[in-house]
């Protein structure tokens, strides 16, 4: 395990969504989030590759696609930073910033950004604020939380996964 990705490395793994409470309604939770390191970088930032899968019928209908950069606390800073990056096949990419403390990971939208193409359904989605925190209750559950608000609602929600693979 490099050094730089120890702070997350009780994540990687094949995480499959159990159940959700709260208020969903554009941003809906991954059906399933895989966090890997493959390959393992041989220089350069160190990151774990990020992929969430959604199913309708036991079909796919979206992917995102990004990585977690993590930069190790310093003597002149003891936080812990990592971001989030990631791409949507349906035509978005988001950036967020955090830190991690333990075994929780917080993040904060940083951009939001709408490619040319349809933005899912919605081509006039806008995200305003975004905050989303990882903890890891047992080395097979995890839970996302979720807020968020967009130019046309408030969501809020908790979304429990269970490991299935790693």
């Amino acid at each position: 395990m490099p050094y730089d990705l120890r702070p997350v490395q009780h994540y990687i793994g094949l995480w499959s969504l159990q159940s959700v409470t709260g208020r969903v309604k554009d941003l809906p939770p991954p059906d399933q989030i895989d966090f890997s390191i493959n390959p393992v970088p041989k220089f350069g930032a160190r990151a774990l590759n990020i992929t969430h899968t959604y199913y309708r019928n036991e079909q796919v209908i979206r992917h995102d696609y990004g990585y977690m950069p993590v930069k190790n606390a310093t003597r002149r800073d003891p936080r812990i930073h990592v971001a989030y990056l990631t791409t949507s096949s349906e035509g978005w990419s988001m950036m967020e910033q955090g830190q991690v403390k333990g075994p929780q990971m917080t993040f904060h939208l940083k951009q939001y950004l709408r490619r040319s193409f349809d933005v899912g359904n919605r081509n006039d989605l806008e995200i305003r604020e975004f905050e989303r925190q990882f903890e890891m209750p047992s080395n097979t559950q995890m839970i996302m939380k979720v807020r968020a608000e967009t130019n046309t609602d408030i969501e809020n929600y908790t979304a429990l996964y269970k490991r299935i693979l790693g």
